[in-house]
């Protein structure tokens, strides 16, 4: 098991020999579209990929992704690893031929696992739990590629990042990630030791965006205070896997009022816990009950709840009987709101709506710190609408050589 010393220290390890015939990385899909990421890195005697995740509605290439060796034909792909489990890269997983196998950190499985069984009456295969389970920092070497799972931060709990070697080359594979969530400083760190890169694929979703001034998830939950101080009736509009977030909406609530959710929401926060630092863990959440509904109103409440029939009346309730005294505070990218459900639930809140919301993404300033830090050889951005204009948005040391590369192409490094 590899310790969490510094990569300098330690080098992650020993590097597999070098054949001499090279390692190459080919983008299959994300080279100008944020959703539906996948990529392959492979040399003369090794095919692994990483993330193949579903195309976000309405944006860019939507048809799937047929490979040779991994989702028809001959299986040859050595594994598949994921780096988190949202559905732009893990939606198309159940594509992937049978016994290929397939490698997840061990507690975003479980999360993605009863996701998939809360949804099964509706159809939803339960194919999560056939992934093989990873921890951060432990190493799996398959033939001449090395791959380490390192800690990362997102609006996905435990979602990692990837440091692949072999052939004397080193390769960082970021995910999504951030430096303005809870574990920026853990990510940082990462950065910082990880030792030189000779290709550092990173997401950039937000390059385009200019956020000199972003707040942090630290400044969201002190919001939450503030909301739930001024407000008996709190509900919570967010995703139910954003974890991290649900877990500093929790510990927001003041003492003798209820931290409340469902009982599918519950058991989300009960795996994400588990082993998550205790301070910050989510604190006193339980299953709304209908008995002790007298309860929840004499004493107040801040409730998660999601965008669907289920909520919509209690929210109506509400904000129908207590306007003055509730308050709903949304949570996400503000894209959502056009959805039909999420669109009726705001209607029915409007007049009483907090907008309390930070990106799961890196900002384009913190990209570019990131990148003089770990000053990679070569660096290409991926996960994002732009590359053309990339060099526009974001600036780069001199030495590191951005690379401009389109789906398909293959990449020597």
């Amino acid at each position: 098991m590899l310790t969490k010393s510094t990569a300098n220290e330690l080098g992650f390890g020993e590097l597999p020999m070098d054949s001499g015939k090279g390692i190459k990385v080919k983008l299959h899909r994300g080279a100008t579209q944020i959703g539906g990421v996948c990529t392959e890195v492979f040399t003369d005697k090794t095919r692994i990929f990483f993330d193949f995740g579903s195309p976000l509605e309405g944006e860019g290439n939507q048809d799937k992704l047929k490979i040779d060796g991994l989702t028809r034909g001959i299986a040859n792909t050595d594994a598949v690893f994921i780096t988190h489990y949202h559905g732009d890269h893990v939606g198309e997983v159940p594509d992937i031929l049978p016994d290929i196998p397939v490698y997840m950190h061990k507690t975003a499985k479980r999360i993605l696992q009863a996701q998939q069984e809360h949804k099964e009456i509706l159809g939803q295969i339960v194919w999560a739990k056939e992934l093989y389970e990873l921890n951060a920092e432990e190493s799996i070497t398959i033939k001449d590629i090395k791959i380490t799972p390192l800690e990362s931060d997102h609006s996905a709990c435990d979602s990692l990042m990837y440091l692949v070697e072999g052939c004397g080359k080193r390769v960082l594979i970021t995910g999504d990630y951030r430096l303005h969530g809870f574990y920026g400083d853990k990510v940082m760190k990462t950065f910082k030791t990880i030792g030189h890169i000779d290709l550092m694929i990173t997401e950039g979703t937000n390059i385009d965006r200019e956020s000199p001034y972003s707040h942090d998830e630290k400044w969201v939950e002190e919001q939450f205070f503030k909301i739930l101080r001024d407000n008996k009736y709190v509900f919570l509009l967010t995703s139910s896997s954003n974890t991290d977030r649900i877990a500093a909406f929790t510990r927001a609530v003041p003492r003798g009022k209820h931290a409340l959710a469902d009982v599918f929401q519950t058991k989300i926060m009960r795996i994400a816990d588990e082993e998550r630092e205790e301070a910050l863990k989510s604190h006193k959440l339980w299953p709304y009950d209908e008995d002790k509904r007298d309860l929840y109103e004499q004493r107040g409440f801040g409730m998660v709840v999601r965008a669907s029939d289920k909520f919509i009346p209690i929210v109506k309730e509400y904000f129908e009987g207590h306007p003055a005294d509730t308050c709903l505070v949304y949570s996400m990218w503000t894209g959502y709101k056009k959805k039909s459900e999420m669109a009726k639930m705001l209607d029915i809140a409007k007049g009483k709506i907090e907008a309390i919301h930070v990106s799961g993404h890196i900002t384009k300033e913190d990209l570019e710190q990131v990148v003089d830090i770990v000053s990679p050889r070569e660096l290409v951005i991926h996960h994002t609408q732009e590359r053309e204009s990339n060099r526009r948005y974001i600036n780069v040391p001199k030495q590191v050589y951005l690379r401009s590369v389109t789906d398909g192409e293959t990449i020597i490094v």
